[in-house]
């Protein structure tokens, strides 16, 4: 290497060997002493300031210290001020406050500054007392007055107060005699009469439960003989057809629950002992025949049936063969996969019953 060589290299910046620390050219790829080889090293990333870059430097303009002790003692004052004048305010209403409560003693004269008046003798003493006393008794009698004067005034109020009450009652009687017969009046001219279509209901084919509610609404419109008798002519078909549908031979669910919605929409309406009666004793039909078949055992001697009758308590029961099941159906026979019932009770008349596993209970034919 030439000396012109080592004077450039050594006019080089440099840097330090990463693995012998020994200084070496900044863009040297390997180290001269070593042999090691080192990268090239990044450049710096240059930061500019505002100044650098030709900008105008931003400057913070602090306030004196004279200026804001100026502004301080200024804000005090006003503060001051304000407290003063609220001060005065407060004192001057507290002033009026006791000027108005202050009786005011106007009931003697006041005696003229500087004027000072004799003291009286025993005689102007008495004198001014009598006079007094004179006054306040005259004054007395006049308020009171004679006892002639006060019983006058006593009868007149009493008797002013019967005449008011003799007014008050026969005007009383006669009003009220004039209102009803206006009442009278209107209702006989303007009664409304409800055309009764019931047997017109009836003779269309119409359901009986809404031949029924047509009898009831013309009843409770107008209270007649002739209405009562068409009510309860209809209540009685109504309640033959509801019973003899929900005793049907043989037996038939579909009667049965039809039956019930029937005489439930007429209890509604129609609140007669006999329609209220015979509404009980269907639904306490309908519950009695909620039984499914649910098990038999392997001997075929006993089924166990699921109770859904709202009437009882017991949910479940077990029965063989001429047991009573809820104490109505005689059971006649047990099969795997059914059993044979009939209708103990006396409007049963004996129905034959059948009840499959897991089905509602038909009639057996």
């Amino acid at each position: 290497m030439s000396q012109d060589e080592n004077g450039l290299r050594e006019k080089d910046p440099t840097r330090l060997c990463p693995v012998c620390r020994m200084p070496i050219s900044i863009l040297a790829v390997r180290c001269r002493f070593c042999g090691a080889e080192v990268g090239r090293p990044r450049k710096e990333q240059e930061t500019f300031t505002v100044k650098d870059l030709g900008g105008e430097q931003r400057s913070t303009y602090t306030v004196s210290g004279n200026v804001t002790e100026a502004l301080e003692a200024f804000i005090s004052e006003e503060r001051a001020q304000i407290e003063t004048k609220k001060r005065e305010r407060q004192a001057a209403a507290r002033k009026s406050f006791l000027r108005r409560s202050k009786p005011d003693n106007t009931s003697a004269p006041a005696t003229p500054p500087g004027v000072v008046l004799p003291e009286l003798d025993e005689t102007s003493r008495a004198l001014s007392s009598s006079a007094m006393a004179s006054t306040r008794s005259r004054t007395a009698r006049v308020a009171q007055g004679s006892p002639l004067e006060i019983v006058g005034r006593k009868t007149l109020i009493v008797a002013g107060i019967v005449a008011g009450l003799i007014l008050l009652y026969f005007g009383t009687d006669f009003a009220w005699a004039r209102i009803r017969n206006l009442l009278n009046s209107s209702s006989v001219e303007g009664e409304f009469v409800y055309p009764n279509r019931a047997e017109e209901f009836y003779a269309s084919g119409r359901p009986l439960v809404e031949v029924l509610e047509e009898s009831l609404t013309a009843l409770r419109y107008n209270d007649t003989p002739e209405n009562r008798e068409i009510a309860d002519k209809m209540r009685r078909r109504f309640l033959e057809d509801v019973e003899k549908n929900a005793f049907a031979k043989p037996f038939d669910m579909y009667k049965l629950n039809e039956a019930s919605r029937q005489i439930n929409r007429a209890g509604q309406v129609d609140s007669n002992s006999a329609t209220i009666s015979l509404m009980d004793e269907i639904n306490r039909e309908v519950g009695y025949f909620k039984f499914v078949l649910t098990r038999v055992d392997d001997n075929y001697e006993n089924a166990t049936f699921r109770l859904n009758n709202p009437f009882l308590q017991e949910k479940e029961e077990t029965v063989s063969v001429g047991d009573m099941l809820q104490g109505r159906f005689l059971v006649k026979s047990i099969t795997p996969r059914e059993v044979l019932l009939e209708d103990a009770s006396p409007k049963g008349d004996g129905r034959q019953l059948l009840a499959k596993r897991m089905e509602a209970v038909i009639a057996f034919k």
